[in-house]
């Protein structure tokens, strides 16, 4: 429960500037100074936003902020530098940091800094990201709501929950609702639990982008263009790897995309989960209903961009481990991440989904072609970097990425040749072979543990 830290503890505090000129109980009816573990702790009434700023600037470290009930009408960023802060309010729907009002271009809690704690309150409305934490270490989302008023918007901010280059990273009870990319984001960290949250009316539900060693489990993504991201972007120094994608509900993503543009505009709407350019991922045991295109969707990275230039780095400049996994070196003293290998999708459920691929999507027209009317099949792999395909003979077609879909019949199965024109379909019966393995090669991914 990382109680060391993280601030909620009922233990003997150490009260701090804030507390001996206490505001009414009312304002802080789940949790005061008195039970907060901290070096300093500051108590703020709701709505006192100059007194908010002016801790937010002034705090040493080991510092619990902790928000009365109401709503902080917010004009500028919340920003924080130093290490061992946290702040808590009253509930998620009871403390509210609101930007509705804001003019400023900015992120709406904006951290830099390690053992950083957030808790029981709401961030709405933010110009940029709602919650942005950067190069940090122990890092705490618990029952937080990151959103935007009004659903649907080009206008909303990118991103709601936004952890990034951080390790030991743990988002848990939060809720991620209408942002023009991803409601709940975890990029570029290592060593993440992502676990009970929700995710509504965003491009994206729930992202995890080029991160090494995460648990992803108990969350439900409904309603969103794309349900459930797991994948790595060209050129980022972090190499994908170790992902577990467990006892989640991806349901009803067909939200109409309304991203104001760049990649996230390309992504087709109606789709489960899309898992592209990582390595040793189990997709195990979810729920999976009424997703318009797809359910599972397996692609290499080549295929979103073919230059192989820029998915390389010099080997020197990759952060985390990467040597065991046998990755393309284009030239000597660099390394690619562009393969999408070692993918285990078993024992998840399916039902309703395939009905009415995006039509806006390059991908929705060939389904459509193909399926005629009958549901797109649970799972699509495009083949990138196979060997061999053949549509209609199973030994003719080749596992060299080793993707794993032996366990998972109660769902269907399907190979894209996605680089021929028209491109052929190979449908093979459960259990799918030459796709009939069901565990990855190196053995079972480990449960994420956080400090």
């Amino acid at each position: 429960m990382q109680l060391e830290w993280i601030g909620v503890a009922a233990l003997a505090a150490g009260l701090g500037v804030g507390c001996s000129d206490d505001p009414p109980a009312r304002s802080f009816p789940t949790i005061d100074c008195s039970v907060v573990e901290a070096t300093t702790c500051l108590e703020i009434a709701g709505g006192d936003v100059d007194g908010l700023q002016l801790a937010a600037n002034s705090i040493d470290n080991d510092t619990a902020i902790v928000l009365g009930a109401g709503t902080f009408r917010m004009n500028e960023s919340l920003t924080f530098r130093t290490a061992g802060v946290s702040l808590i309010g009253q509930g998620i729907d009871v403390t509210t940091l609101d930007w509705a009002g804001s003019t400023a271009q900015g992120n709406g809690v904006d951290v830099v800094g390690d053992r950083f704690l957030i808790q029981d309150l709401t961030v709405i409305d933010t110009t940029k990201d709602g919650i942005r934490v950067e190069v940090s270490n122990g890092v705490t989302f618990r029952r937080i709501r990151a959103a935007w008023s009004h659903p649907a918007l080009a206008t909303n901010g990118g991103y709601g929950i936004y952890p990034v280059r951080s390790q030991n990273v743990l988002v848990e009870d939060s809720r991620g609702e209408n942002a023009s990319d991803a409601g709940l984001y975890v990029g570029q960290c290592q060593h993440v639990i992502v676990r009970n949250n929700t995710a509504t009316g965003n491009i994206a539900g729930i992202e995890i982008e080029s991160t090494q060693y995460a648990d992803v489990y108990g969350n439900t993504a409904e309603d969103n263009v794309t349900g459930l991201l797991v994948f790595d972007f060209p050129g980022n120094p972090v190499f994908g790897r170790d992902i577990r994608i467990h006892e989640n509900v991806v349901r009803n993503n067909n939200l109409a995309n309304f991203a104001p543009g760049g990649v996230s505009s390309t992504i087709p709407s109606g789709t489960g989960t899309f898992i592209m350019a990582v390595r040793r991922v189990e997709v195990m045991n979810n729920t999976y209903e009424n997703n318009n295109t797809s359910d599972i969707g397996v692609i290499g990275g080549l295929n979103f961009q073919p230059d192989i230039a820029d998915w390389t780095q010099n080997t020197a400049d990759v952060i985390g481990d990467f040597a065991d996994l046998d990755l393309p070196s284009p030239s000597a003293g660099t390394v690619a991440d562009y393969v999408t290998e070692n993918i285990v999708i078993s024992g998840n459920t399916h039902s309703g989904s395939g009905t009415m691929p995006d039509p806006d999507h390059e991908l929705g027209p060939l389904l459509s072609a193909q399926y005629a009317g009958t549901p797109v099949d649970s799972i699509l792999y495009d083949t990138l970097g196979e060997t061999a395909f053949d549509p209609t003979n199973a030994t003719g077609n080749s596992n060299d990425n080793h993707i794993c879909v032996g366990g998972n019949v109660n769902g269907t199965f399907a190979s894209i040749a996605l680089d021929k024109q028209p491109s052929p379909f190979f449908r093979p019966a459960a259990p799918f072979a030459p796709f009939d393995c069901s565990q990855l090669d190196g053995g079972p991914i480990a449960p994420v543990t956080l400090p």
